[in-house]
């Protein structure tokens, strides 16, 4: 069993950095011949894993899991293809034996959903209602059978902390959250919501470093198909996934979601080098244009 603690005399940077400013972009049109000339390596294997995925996806819940691991490996894996993301992955635990059944990680990127799932299988996120309506992505998000959060809304019958423990008791399924609840540009770690704390489960953190180019979608500074656009247009993205030492919370941690979740995130600045934001959820764009 692992547990973190804080060597003595830490002492965890924090920042006043806008955790949501994007770094500036080259004009569009400087990446076209590089986008020309890899249509085809973008487009080919994307229409393979879509054609694929029309036959996959109908019957994807009725499968035993064990089969539903190896089909969600098989779509990211041409997901990514297609992206051409590079992944250089570092798992700290001993084996996936040591994983929880619920993973948080600080949220960039939509890819980091595929990262996940190709090198993980199968899983059911916490995902914003929205993510549904999502060209290409809200296609396969609907395949794991989510759990949606409606954001800035009350929601209604069960809570959403009382679904996810409900889910990890009744199910051998992974589970997935993004604790900040929105997107960042991975500079700084966001102040984390307390909903998959709550759920008083052991966590295994996974943070992924854009190590190169960081496709992250903030909305106001352009579109989801820009965004896009931009991975499609470079040689590759290389990657750089990290699955931390499963965190087992003390009888503390588990009477205080607050101190938890506050834990967790040090734990993963003291790995990352990622200093403390004091930014939060309400301080997002994208929320912001969400609960409009």
């Amino acid at each position: 069993m692992n547990k973190f603690s804080i060597p003595e005399g830490y002492v965890f940077e924090v920042t006043e950095e806008d955790a949501f400013i994007v770094d500036p972009a080259p004009p569009l049109w400087r990446s076209l011949p590089i986008f020309i000339v890899m249509f085809l390596v973008t487009l080919i294997p994307l229409l393979g894993i879509l054609f694929c995925a029309l036959f996959i996806l109908p019957i994807y819940q009725k499968v035993p899991l064990f089969i539903r691991l190896r089909l969600g490996a098989f779509l990211a894996f041409g997901l990514l293809l297609a992206a051409r993301f590079k992944l250089t992955v570092k798992d700290h635990n001993e084996s996936k034996e040591d994983h929880s059944q619920l993973y948080v990680a600080p949220h960039i990127s939509l890819f980091e959903n595929v990262i996940f799932i190709r090198l993980i299988g199968h899983f059911r996120p916490v995902a914003a209602s929205f993510a549904k309506t999502v060209p290409i992505f809200g296609f396969f998000v609907k395949a794991t059978d989510p759990i949606y959060v409606e954001r800035g809304k009350t929601r209604k019958g069960k809570g959403v902390v009382e679904l996810l423990r409900e889910s990890i008791e009744t199910t051998e399924y992974k589970h997935f959250v993004f604790p900040e609840g929105t997107y960042t540009n991975g500079k700084s770690l966001l102040q984390f919501k307390t909903g998959a704390f709550a759920v008083g489960a052991p966590v295994t953190p996974m943070v992924c470093t854009f190590l190169d180019y960081t496709a992250f979608w903030n909305r106001e500074e352009s579109s989801f198909l820009v965004q896009l656009y931009r991975v499609a247009s470079r040689w590759y993205t290389p990657i750089y996934v990290e699955f931390l030492p499963t965190y087992y919370p003390s009888e503390e941690e588990l009477a205080d979601p607050k101190l938890y979740a506050e834990n967790v995130r040090k734990m993963i600045s003291y790995h990352t080098k990622r200093p403390l934001s004091k930014q939060r959820l309400i301080d997002s764009p994208n929320f912001q244009q969400d609960i409009r």
